[in-house]
């Protein structure tokens, strides 16, 4: 009786993470650059037997828990705005952000810049965008081009080059919030691979890569395994009253 308790809980508190997860990449669907979090799921037995270093099978009930969150880096969809602040980036390439709370330096594909009242380029209240050297970009103005490398030429002939970080798309990267990195593995900044092939765009957006329709699916899918533990909780505990009543009444 009390192992179908304890299966049924575990399920119901697992479920709910994975909800969790789940519409938290649904309300980012519009948020530009952000990738979708999955979760990895594994079993209590796996885990201990990955502390203890052992191989062997136990044959008893394996109780599922939630391991840690994956992040999807793949490349999402490019959207045209038309806005001279705005950049994407073709590639497994990520723009550098100064936070401006904690002066760290994060990654992001999120290109909706902004102009701060120094004339740098930022992104939005998070912080400034960073030049190759590590150094703020003061465009001054809207008027300028950017190029393919990365290189931003302002009307008065100014010269400025993003600083851009790679990150391997399959790398186990730490998250930030919604939508920044840390390098992973403590590689540098602007650690591009020689020959590595990325483009940038001006006037475009990358979009997330939140697939909805998946999403959704998987909410109902995984809000229904919720719904079914939460009733074999409640069946659980009804049988458990009716035995208690009979132990009650063959005591008395």
């Amino acid at each position: 009786m009390l192992r179908g308790f304890y299966t049924s809980a575990n399920a119901i508190i697992n479920e709910n993470r994975i909800l969790n997860v789940l519409s938290n990449n649904i309300a980012n669907v519009k948020t530009a650059g952000y990738k979708a979090d999955e979760v990895i799921p594994t079993t209590f037995a796996e885990s201990m037997l990955l502390i203890n270093g052992e191989t062997s099978e136990t044959g008893t009930i394996r109780y599922r828990t939630l391991q840690d969150t994956y992040t999807s880096l793949e490349q999402g969809t490019m959207e045209n705005t038309n806005s001279a602040l705005d950049m994407a980036i073709i590639g497994s390439v990520y723009f550098n952000i100064e936070n401006d709370v904690t002066g760290e330096i994060l990654l992001t594909k999120n290109g909706q810049f902004d102009i701060d009242d120094e004339g740098c380029l930022e992104l939005g209240n998070s912080g400034r965008v960073l030049d190759e050297n590590g150094n703020y970009i003061p465009v001054g103005t809207s008027n300028f081009d950017l190029y393919e490398d990365g290189t931003i030429v302002t009307a008065d002939g100014r010269e400025f080059r993003l600083g851009l970080t790679y990150i391997d798309p399959t790398a186990d990267v730490e998250k930030v919030g919604d939508n920044f990195f840390r390098p992973y593995n403590g590689e540098a900044m602007g650690n591009i691979p020689e020959d590595y092939g990325y483009r940038l765009r001006q006037g475009w957006i990358e979009r997330s890569n939140v697939n909805v329709a998946d999403q959704m699916v998987r909410i109902m899918d995984e809000n229904q395994v919720f719904n079914a533990n939460t009733q074999a909780m409640k069946i659980l505990n009804s049988i458990n009253q009716i035995a208690c009543n009979d132990l009650m009444k063959k005591g008395m």
